[in-house]
């Protein structure tokens, strides 16, 4: 039985099942109450009721007088729209011809003071007042309403009961998911990346295991991905030794055809692993940059001539003479080449614009080439490292899935960021915003 006990604490089904039980009982209970107090007909109700009407009736009773007036009792049942009957010392009145008669009516409660007797009575859902008074007997009926107001009394009472039951239910069945909406933000920040990110939870049930679960998830990922990037830098330093002797090699070659085309091989994988490892020392969490206070129009203008061979495709328009920010200037080159490369490379041989902006608080760099474009479903996928919206690119066309990845590194580095914009037909934008000062 203890174990059954148990299991149900620890199931959030079995808590579900606990605060509905709860909620129903608690329901019924008020409903049943309420139910009994508005019809009840208990001693201690009924001589509330007998207390309050024989003092009412003593009132009644002696407008009409002794003995009886009838032009009085007829007003009085008129004003009060109630029903008036009188009987004794041969004499009997009734206000109207349908009531009924006394043999019919019982009496459930018997009052008694001093000058008078006062009866409750009942017939067929009719509550009548019985006061036998100097060998008169006073018969009274109508009050009907009286009873209803008490009784509508009760039921919004119960009413008012009720949904402050259902309230504290709803409190305690979100108390028993909130932790859910934590989950929720949780699996969001690992989705974008943040797996350093633990959900903290004391709960031992389902919703306890579940946070657990994500927590372990997100362990193992960051664990697959720390071997990964290791795994990566391993293999990208044990590249530089056969890749210096085979550039040492090359120079042997006698065909300077093959030679060259060696030797470009060579230079693309050596760029290759140098923006590897420059990636991962972005990553790191600590500061890498080496902040100057550097010109960016001058900046994109060696970035420019660099280009030689197709410098003359390239338009760079300053709005601002003053564009100098704080910044790390061989990094800042690097994300220029790399821009101003991706355009040369896809914009098609068409004229290819670089415009620097300066607003109040940070500097725009923004390069726009006029090529096929990029698809909507891979524009957020593009920063990604290895990512190629085509994947039928051959390496002529350049670029492993580490240039924008890395561009985007450095331009968040400097507290920045990377934004693209795609049409296809028409082109594609990259705008680059640097702050001016960090």
């Amino acid at each position: 039985m203890l174990s059954v006990i148990n299991n149900v604490q620890k199931s959030i089904f079995g808590r579900l099942l606990f605060i509905f039980s709860i909620t129903a009982a608690s329901i019924l209970l008020v409903l049943f109450l309420s139910l009994k107090m508005a019809t009840k007909d208990g001693d201690s109700r009924r001589t509330r009721f007998a207390s309050l009407f024989s003092d009412h009736a003593n009132y009644l009773i002696n407008d009409i007088g002794t003995p009886p007036n009838i032009s009085k009792a007829t007003n009085i049942a008129n004003s009060l729209h109630i029903q008036i009957m009188i009987t004794g010392n041969e004499f009997l009145w009734k206000s109207s011809d349908t009531f009924v008669s006394p043999d019919n009516i019982e009496v459930i409660h018997r009052h008694h003071r001093e000058d008078i007797k006062f009866s409750m009575g009942r017939y067929k859902g009719e509550r009548f007042f019985i006061i036998k008074k100097d060998g008169y007997t006073y018969y009274l009926t109508g009050l009907r309403s009286f009873i209803k107001e008490d009784g509508y009394l009760w039921f919004w009472v119960a009413l008012t009961l009720c949904f402050t039951i259902l309230y504290f239910s709803y409190r305690a069945i979100n108390w028993l998911f909130a932790p859910l909406k934590l989950i929720q933000y949780g699996a969001q920040t690992i989705e974008k990346g943040g797996l350093s990110f633990r959900l903290h939870s004391d709960r031992n049930d389902e919703i306890g295991n579940i946070t657990h679960a994500v927590n372990s998830m997100a362990t193992e990922l960051e664990k697959m991905l720390e071997a990964k990037r290791q795994l990566l830098l391993a293999i990208s330093h044990e590249l530089r030794t056969p890749i210096t002797r085979a550039k040492v090699g090359i120079e042997f070659i006698d065909n300077h055809k093959i030679k060259q085309s060696l030797s470009d091989d060579l230079s693309e994988l050596d760029r290759l692993i140098g923006e590897l490892l420059e990636s991962e020392r972005l990553n790191q969490k600590h500061n890498v940059l080496s902040l100057h206070d550097i010109d960016i129009t001058q900046l994109i203008r060696t970035a420019v001539s660099a280009t030689t061979d197709k410098n003359n495709q390239i338009e760079v328009i300053n709005h601002e003479p003053y564009s100098h920010i704080k910044g790390d200037p061989l990094r800042l080159e690097l994300l220029i080449k790399n821009l101003i490369g991706n355009g040369l490379k896809y914009g098609d041989d068409k004229p290819f614009v670089i415009t620097n902006t300066r607003q109040e608080h940070d500097i725009t760099i923004e390069f726009k080439d006029q090529g096929s474009g990029i698809e909507e479903e891979h524009l957020q996928h593009i920063t990604e490292p290895f990512y190629r919206a085509d994947s039928a690119r051959q390496r002529q066309t350049g670029g492993y899935g580490l240039g924008l990845y890395l561009c985007k590194l450095i331009a968040e580095a400097h507290k920045g960021k990377l934004d693209i914009v795609s049409t296809i037909g028409e082109g594609t934008t990259v705008t680059v915003t640097l702050p001016i000062n960090q």
